[in-house]
């Protein structure tokens, strides 16, 4: 074999290892963003979810406390979606409404005790007896 023809060899089996790669990537990538991933393993909410999440949140008498311009404020507004966001009791702390007894915001004040800064749903999850994750016979079978 002389040269040329090894380097053409070489040369398509870098093409097929990087096709393949490729394409497992894809695959992999369809997967995890894709809807079914999301009802399967609660990984990421749907809107229900969060609407069922918020519901019970406010049914435990849970208040958010926020101010203007705040971006952990909107990052958690962001999270919950409108729908959702619209559920959860929220009060405004600025300079003619001081919220008396916080030391920073925004807030959670979940069943009588206070939580600072933006939370994750799991994070919500673990101080609430809320439950975000859906039932098993819920769930979307594979």
């Amino acid at each position: 074999m002389n040269v040329s023809s090894r380097l053409e060899d070489m040369n398509t089996q870098t093409r097929v290892l990087v096709t393949f790669f490729v394409l497992v990537a894809l695959i992999m990538s369809a997967y995890l963003f894709s809807d079914w991933f999301s009802k399967t393993t609660g990984y990421v909410l749907g809107e229900d979810q969060k609407i069922a999440f918020a519901e019970c949140l406010a049914s435990k008498g849970t208040v958010f406390y926020e101010t203007a311009n705040c971006a952990d404020c909107y990052a958690q507004q962001t999270l919950f979606g409108i729908a959702a966001w619209e559920l959860i009791e929220k009060r405004a702390c600025d300079a003619q409404t001081k919220c008396v007894g916080l030391t920073s915001l925004p807030a959670w004040e979940l069943e009588g005790k206070f939580y600072y800064g933006f939370k994750e749903f799991s994070e919500i999850d673990a101080i609430s007896t809320c439950d975000i994750r859906p039932a098993s016979d819920e769930r979307v079978a594979p």
